[in-house]
């Protein structure tokens, strides 16, 4: 298969990432659930409960309080719809908000959109933040190399779709997804396995590169490598199968102690390890196909968000 295509199939699986998945919509049910139930700790909300005796019908409004690109609002539907509360939507996800603009309004109990409140907002913040972080990052790279995130995720799939949203990919969805060896696996295997589907192979310096093209991987990772460091890589790698000013006899040598160089034409090279906003775009110029960033999911500012009751 192309090399464009394997990254669409393995590193890009935004389809995946919708309720009409069960794995996703199983991740969002739980996640929901577990801080719904803790935030009410069994007792209730127990200022609601002190200080609203009629539990009358309300509207509430969401509004941004700074821009960015929205993110989680096709959760935040679904789990408000859960608890029987109608929503009008004036934005959809992926869409860029700016400071100010009115998102959606919910309409129902007081002490329901009171009590859902804290989770729909986290959701929205953090997923927001997550696709406003990444779509920066696109922008930087002229959108010239597809950012995926790592699993160094708080929220599992939902993070992974937050950055889809910002114009990124999403790597393995888990480790059931494809095959990738690391460094821990390779401590035991030694570079000595056999494997002829889809899978990846990180690496940390030259001769482990050489090594892992043996095996005929669909991708390479590339562990904090430098940007100079990788152009030369790609030099080494672009050179022609045979010498022509060696003799015949020093070609046939370099044939075979360098055959695997042209698995470089369809393998995905992805570089991983200390890329940030600074360096990004140095890393983008290197002719690498994918970066990921494990900071996308781990270390992103939420987006500030509010809900008023009107």
């Amino acid at each position: 298969m192309p090399k464009k295509q394997n990254i669409q199939k393995y590193f890009n699986q935004r389809h995946e990432l919708t309720l009409t998945n069960p794995t996703y919509k199983r991740q969002l049910k739980t996640l929901t659930t577990f801080f719904i139930n803790e935030d009410l700790g069994g007792k209730g909300d127990v200022t609601s409960d002190l200080m609203i005796k009629n539990n009358k019908i309300v509207t509430a409004k969401i509004i941004a309080k700074e821009s960015g690109i929205l993110a989680g609002l096709t959760e935040v539907i679904w789990l408000a719809s859960s608890y029987k509360l109608q929503v009008t939507s004036y934005k959809n996800d992926g869409d860029k908000i700016m400071r100010e603009q009115n998102l959606f309004k919910l309409k129902g109990r007081i002490k329901t959109i009171l009590q859902l409140e804290r989770t729909l907002l986290n959701i929205l913040q953090r997923m927001s933040g997550i696709a406003t972080q990444t779509n920066k990052l696109v922008k930087l790279t002229n959108n010239k190399v597809l950012i995926c995130p790592t699993r160094k995720t708080q929220w599992g799939l939902l993070d992974k779709k937050a950055v889809t949203l910002g114009g990124g990919g999403t790597h393995r969805l888990g480790l059931y997804d494809w095959p990738l060896i690391k460094d821990n696996h390779l401590k035991i295997a030694n570079f000595k396995f056999q494997i002829s589907n889809f899978h990846e192979i990180e690496v940390t310096n030259e001769k482990e590169l050489l090594q892992a093209l043996k095996h005929n991987p669909g991708a390479i990772m590339l562990d904090n490598f430098s940007p100079t460091k990788i152009k030369k890589i790609f030099t080494l790698l672009n050179r022609p199968l045979a010498e022509p000013l060696l003799p015949v006899g020093k070609r046939r040598q370099f044939n075979r102690a360098n055959k695997y160089y042209l698995n470089i034409n369809k393998t995905i090279i992805e570089a991983s390890g200390g890329i940030n906003e600074k360096n990004i775009a140095e890393y983008a110029k290197t002719g690498v196909d994918v970066i990921s960033i494990g900071a996308l999911t781990h270390s992103t500012k939420a987006l500030d968000i509010s809900l008023d009751i009107i």
